[in-house]
This record gives C-alpha cells, sequence and structure tokens, in this order.
C-alpha cells in the first residue's frame, strides 16, 4: 500500500448524502501510528459554516471555492455557539490517506465510519471522535514535483492528497509514478479534524460584478524571458477538465476544473490540437500557477492587472516565441498551507486562485500570512505544455 498526506475538501454534494455522510451513532474504536500521525498537516482556512451536528461534533463548512467540507472537530463546540451563516477561520489537520491502490472498479463510492481515539497522539486526544472514509475514487489531478493528487469522489468531493514514498521505495509498492488523470484508485483515510475555529466579524465580502478574468491583454508585443531558476520552481501537473474557451491560434485556452472554477492557460506552443474543441473534456499538462513576488498589502480593495508577454527564449519545455501571461493587484489570502507553499487567493472577480510560491522570496511572507490577510502579488499564470482528450 501506498500511504499519502495531507488532505482537504473531503466533500458532500446533496442534502441525502451529507446527512447519511455526517450522522453515525455507533463509533468504532482504532488507533494510528506516530508514523501516520506526523504526516499530518495543519492548513488555515476561511469559509462559511452550512450546517452544525453539535452531538456529533462536526460542522460543515463551505470553502472559498464554493465545496462543502465536513469537519470533525477536535475541540469543545458549545462555547462556540456556531449557526449556518457564520463565517470562520478554521485551524485543521488535513486528512490523512493510510491506504491507497489501484482499483479495478468501473464506478465510484464512498464509506464513512467514526472512530473514538483511544490514546493521545499529539493533538488528536484520547475520546477524540474522528471520521474515516474509504472508497473508490478517480484522479483529476496529479503533480509529479510535489507527488500531489487530486481525486473526486462519487458525492462531488475532491480530495487533495500528499503522497509519501513508501518505506522501502524498492519494494515496488510506490503507485504515485505511474497514476495518471483518469485512474481510479481505492483509498482509505482520516477525515479533516478541527483543532481551532476563530469567528470572523466582517460579512462575506461579494464577488466583483459580473465581468470576468479577461482572457487575453492587449497586444502581446513586449518580449521578455524568464529567469531559468524559476523553472526549478515550477510544479508539473496534469488535471482533466472541460473546454471552455480554447483558441489555440492566440495560444490561450479556458478551463473548468473539477473543482467548479476556471483555470486561465496559456499555450507553450508546439501542442498538438487537432481535433480539439470547446467543449471537450481534455487532460491537459500544465506548468502550474507560480508566485514570483508577494507582499502583505495595506489595501482594503481587490484588483488585477493582466499583461501577455512572448518569451524570447526556451524556458524548459516552453519554446521561445510562446506567450506567458502575468498577472499582478492585490487579493485576499483565503488558504495557507506553510508544508507545501501553497496559497490561495480571492482575487477581484470573484476567483480563487491556487498558487505555488517560490521558496526564497523576500521575508518568507507565507510564514507571515494568515486568512484574511490582503497581499499584493506578481505571478506567472499557468502553462499548457500538452493536451489530450480525456479517455
Amino acid at each position: 500500500m501506498t500511504r499519502c498526506s495531507g488532505i482537504s475538501r473531503v466533500l458532500a454534494a446533496g442534502a441525502a448524502a451529507v446527512v447519511s455522510a455526517l450522522a453515525f451513532d455507533m463509533p468504532s474504536r482504532a488507533g494510528f501510528t506516530p508514523e501516520q500521525l506526523a504526516g499530518f498537516e495543519v492548513t488555515h482556512l476561511r469559509g462559511e459554516v452550512n450546517a452544525v451536528l453539535s452531538k456529533q461534533k462536526v460542522i460543515e463548512v463551505i470553502d472559498p471555492e464554493g465545496h462543502l467540507e465536513i469537519v470533525t472537530v477536535g475541540i469543545d463546540m458549545a462555547p462556540l455557539q456556531l449557526r449556518k451563516g457564520d463565517r470562520v477561520d478554521v485551524s485543521l489537520l488535513d486528512g490523512l490517506v493510510v491506504d491507497l491502490e489501484r482499483s479495478r472498479a468501473t464506478t465510484l463510492s464512498f464509506d464513512r465510519e467514526d472512530i473514538i481515539m483511544p490514546m493521545d497522539m499529539g493533538p488528536l486526544k484520547k475520546g477524540m471522535r474522528v471520521a474515516l472514509a474509504s472508497g473508490t475514487a478517480r484522479v483529476v489531478k496529479v503533480s509529479a514535483t510535489d507527488r500531489s493528487l487530486s481525486l473526486m469522489g462519487p458525492l462531488g468531493g475532491i480530495h487533495n492528497l500528499d503522497v509519501v514514498m513508501p518505506g522501502d521505495a524498492s519494494s515496488g509498492d510506490d503507485l504515485f509514478p505511474a497514476l495518471q488523470a483518469g485512474d481510479l484508485v481505492e483509498f482509505r483515510l482520516i477525515q479533516p479534524v478541527a483543532v481551532r475555529i476563530d469567528r470572523v466579524a466582517t460579512a462575506a465580502p461579494k464577488a466583483g460584478a459580473s465581468t470576468s478574468q479577461p482572457l487575453l491583454s492587449g497586444a502581446a508585443d513586449r518580449r521578455t524571458s524568464l529567469k531559468a531558476e524559476l523553472l526549478e520552481a515550477f510544479e508539473l501537473s496534469q488535471v482533466q477538465g472541460t473546454l471552455l474557451q480554447f483558441k489555440p491560434d492566440q495560444q490561450v485556452m479556458e478551463l473548468k476544473s473539477p473543482y467548479g472554477h476556471t483555470l486561465l492557460i496559456t499555450m507553450g506552443g508546439g501542442l498538438k490540437t487537432a481535433g480539439v474543441r470547446n467543449g471537450d473534456e481534455v487532460i491537459v499538462d500544465i506548468l502550474d500557477g507560480l508566485v514570483v513576488d508577494l507582499s502583505k498589502s495595506s489595501a482594503s480593495s481587490l484588483s488585477f492587472t493582466r499583461e501577455d508577454v512572448i518569451l524570447s527564449e526556451d524556458f524548459g519545455e516552453v519554446r521561445k516565441g510562446a506567450r506567458v501571461a502575468m498577472g499582478s493587484g492585490t487579493a485576499e489570502v483565503v488558504k495557507v498551507s506553510e508544508k507545501d507553499h501553497e496559497l490561495s487567493l480571492r482575487g477581484p472577480f470573484g476567483g480563487i486562485h491556487n498558487l505555488d510560491v517560490r521558496p526564497g522570496l523576500n521575508g518568507d511572507p507565507l510564514a507571515q500570512l494568515k486568512v484574511g490577510d490582503f497581499v499584493s502579488f506578481r505571478s506567472i499564470q499557468p502553462i499548457a505544455i500538452g493536451i489530450q482528450p480525456a479517455g
């Protein structure tokens, strides 16, 4: 079995599915090894409370991307007096996968059971209710660089996983290198556990007007080069989604990801795009977006400026002459993951930008940020280096 860590967004979509997934009256008992617990990552997330089950110590939170996240609460809920509609900042132990293997199944499945911790294990205390999930899911995103996966379950949920190298790498048990978007896997995981919840006093910010991020900026007549060391910080990912706008002549596409939001992706040049059309379900190999400048901002409003540039020399697999989109502006931090060097920013068009932060930025801003902060940023947006129809 391959062991994994670092899950978020264990979700359900539909009232009946949510009720059956949340409520269990007869918890069983089980324990976990210290090695497994060490894989937990503390993530900070801002969202809106959708349901509160005080007896079961479970809340359902709508995350910034609009997903329903089921969170087991590891602290006393009574003083919080949480209600539907409250905005909260949640510090949680991201879920932990303890088993993962390729599946021969042709359908997706999901089961949940609750356990009672038999002993103290780090922030998980004896007697604490912890939720286990298992089933079959489809790979919708795989990152070769940081060994992470995104899985889609049968209830519309997305499971984001960090895959840990097996103890014996020569045993042949490492499933990760062979996985591709579209594969089905069987999993068993511990669902997210909240270790702190802070109420947010401000009203939920509204998305911008009906405008959207421009697909193209003005004429891309400025030629530039990107520093070679930036290439090492890029994350190579494979993501499955639906083409909303596809303009190969202008080297740009808009993809609706399995998370429900859109990705603006420039095309690195030389892609084989014959037969690919708007509305197609595709698998795209991309260099994920990368923040190259980031600082805390005193701004109280959101802004975004996009500039397209033409590469004046080859940049890894992106060829000279390719169009590259640069974004800059101010945004609100809605999720911080220090361990994975990842940041989720809400921009002025209501969209969520999930970005990798290049290690070595001045002042290590990622360690200084918390959800709700405003930041000024400059980033390179995702670049496609391959595209194929989904199976």
